[in-house]
C-alpha cells in the first residue's frame, strides 16, 4: 500500500512538473514568435519587414544555445532564416525528432510552436528538450532514492514493531496456556509503555483475578459443602441403622422418620440457601433494580424484628436519615439487613444493644447494623465472609455459615462496599453504597412521589 501510493505521487508529481516545463517553453516560443511577426509585419515595405525578421532570427540564434530552434521559410520551401532545415509548414503546438549533427548523436526532441506569419511567410520557434528530460529524470531518481530509503525505513521498523508485538503476544499466549495447564496465579507481564496490549494485560489480568477468586470460592464451597453434609448424613445414616435395629412400635419409627425428614429439611434449606447466593452473584436480578429509599428499608426491617429482639431481652435503637435513595434490588437489600439482624439474634446475649443506622457518609448513602455483642477478631472478619465459614463460639447455634455470604453477595451485586468493624465492643457492620443522581434516578412513580414529600 505504502509503494503504491509512492507511486501514483510520483506520477502526479511528474505530470504535473513535466505539464509545467513545457508550458513555460511554450510561452518562451510564443513570445519570439510574436517578436519576429511584430518585426515582419510593422516594417514597410515587405522587403524590409522580411529583413528585419531575418536579423531578429540570427541574432537569437547566435546568442542562444542550441537548444533554441528558430525556422524563417518563404513559399513552403525556400528557407529565409534560422538553424533548422526547411520543414512543412504547420501551425500550433509541434513536437519535432532532429537528427544530431555527429553520427553519434541520438536524436533530438524539440518542442515548439508554427505560426503563419504573413501570406506566403511561416515561422517556426522550438525549444529542446533535452533540460526537461534531463530535469525530469532527477525528479524521478529522486522519488526512486526517497522510494527505496522509505521501503528499507518502513520495514524495519514494521519488523522491529511486529517483533515487539509478537514478543508480547507470544507472553500473553504462554501466560493463558500456563493458566489453562492448572496454574491460575500466573499473570501477564505489563510492558510499561501503557500501549494497547499493555491495556489488554490490564484488563486480562482483572478477569484473571475475578477468575481465580471464583474457582477458589468454588473449591472452598465444595470443601465445606463436603464438610458439612457428612455430619448430618452421617447422623441421618446412624438414626436410620438404630431405628433399623432398635425400633420395636410404630411409634418409634415415627419418630425416627420425622427425624431423618428433620435432618433433610436443613440440607434442603442449606442448598436453597446456596443457589439463592449463587443467583445473586450472578447479577440475574440486575434487571429489577429500581430506586428506592434505604431509610424506609431498614425501618421496615427493624419493625419485622421488634418482636423477636423483645423476645430474646435485647434493646434496639434506630437512626434514619432522610432522602436516602439507592438504585438496586430492595426486596434483597431488606433480606439483607434481615440476615444480619438474625445473625444478632443468634450470637449475642440477653441485654445486648442492636442499633441500626442510615444516613449520608462521604455523600454516599451508607447501612450500619451495629450491637455490644461479642463481636469478631480481626483476624476472622474476612474468613467470615465466605460460605459455610462459622466461628467457634457459633458451633452451637442453629446455622450453615451462609447469612453473612449472602450479606457479602448483595452488597457487592450492588457495587457496595461491606466492612466489618470493632465496635467497641461488638461488632459494626457498615454497607456504602454508590451514589447517584437524585434527578436521573427519580423515574419511577414512587420516587416521585417520595421526592415531593421530601421537599414539602
Amino acid at each position: 500500500m505504502f509503494v503504491g501510493a509512492m507511486a501514483v505521487m510520483t506520477t502526479a508529481v511528474y505530470a504535473i512538473v513535466d505539464h509545467g516545463f513545457k508550458a513555460n517553453l511554450l510561452r518562451a516560443c510564443d513570445d519570439d514568435l510574436r517578436a519576429i511577426r511584430g518585426a515582419y509585419a510593422t516594417a514597410s515595405p515587405p522587403e524590409r519587414g522580411l529583413h528585419e525578421a531575418t536579423e531578429m532570427i540570427e541574432d537569437r540564434t547566435a546568442a542562444s544555445d542550441v537548444q533554441n530552434q528558430f525556422l524563417l521559410q518563404l513559399g513552403g520551401n525556400r528557407k529565409v532564416a534560422g538553424n533548422m532545415a526547411v520543414m512543412a509548414p504547420k501551425a500550433g503546438v509541434l513536437y519535432l525528432n532532429l537528427l544530431g549533427t555527429a553520427a553519434a548523436d541520438s536524436p533530438r526532441e524539440i518542442l515548439g510552436r508554427g505560426e503563419f506569419i504573413a501570406p506566403g511567410a511561416y515561422a517556426f520557434v522550438g525549444r529542446d528538450l533535452e533540460q526537461v528530460q534531463r530535469s525530469e529524470r532527477e525528479i524521478l531518481l529522486t522519488f526512486a532514492a526517497v522510494l527505496a530509503a522509505s521501503v528499507v525505513l518502513a520495514g524495519a521498523s514494521g519488523a522491529w514493531l511486529s517483533g515487539r508485538y509478537l514478543r508480547r503476544v507470544d507472553d500473553i499466549s504462554e501466560t493463558c496456556g500456563a493458566i489453562m495447564a492448572g496454574d491460575l496465579a500466573e499473570r501477564i507481564s505489563a510492558g510499561g509503555a501503557g500501549g494497547e496490549l499493555d491495556r489488554l494485560a490490564e484488563t486480562i489480568n482483572r478477569m484473571l483475578d475475578r477468575i481465580q477468586a471464583l474457582m477458589e470460592s468454588l473449591r472452598q464451597v465444595t470443601n465445606d459443602i463436603a464438610h458439612d453434609l457428612r455430619t448430618p448424613l452421617a447422623h441421618l445414616r446412624l438414626s436410620l441403622e438404630r431405628t433399623q435395629t432398635e425400633a420395636r412400635t410404630r411409634r418409634d419409627y415415627e419418630l425416627a422418620v420425622q427425624h431423618a425428614i428433620g435432618e433433610a429439611d436443613q440440607m434442603l434449606d442449606m442448598f436453597a440457601a446456596l443457589l439463592r447466593i449463587a443467583r445473586i452473584e450472578s447479577g440475574a436480578r440486575r434487571e429489577a433494580f429500581r430506586p428506592f429509599d434505604l431509610g424506609e428499608v431498614l425501618t421496615e426491617a427493624f419493625a419485622i424484628y421488634q418482636p423477636l429482639i423483645e423476645d430474646a431481652g435485647l434493646a434496639a435503637e434506630l437512626c434514619v436519615g432522610p432522602g436516602l435513595l439507592v438504585n438496586g434490588d430492595r426486596q434483597l437489600v431488606l433480606q439483607m439487613v434481615t440476615n444480619l439482624l438474625d445473625n444478632t439474634l443468634h450470637h449475642t446475649a440477653p441485654g445486648t444493644r442492636v442499633a441500626g443506622w442510615a444516613g449520608l457518609q462521604h455523600g454516599c448513602p451508607t447501612l450500619v447494623i451495629a450491637d455490644t455483642g461479642p463481636g469478631i477478631p480481626a483476624s476472622d472478619r474476612k474468613r467470615v465472609l465466605r460460605r459455610f465459614v462459622r466461628l467457634d463460639q457459633s458451633r452451637s447455634a442453629p446455622g450453615h455459615g451462609l447469612g453473612l455470604s449472602m450479606v457479602a453477595a448483595i452488597a457487592e451485586v450492588h457495587d457496595g462496599r461491606l466492612s466489618l468493624m470493632d465496635n467497641v465492643p461488638g461488632l459494626r457492620v457498615c454497607v456504602q453504597f454508590a451514589a447517584i443522581d437524585t434527578d436521573a434516578a427519580v423515574t419511577t412513580e414512587e420516587a416521585r412521589q417520595f421526592e415531593a414529600s421530601r421537599k414539602a
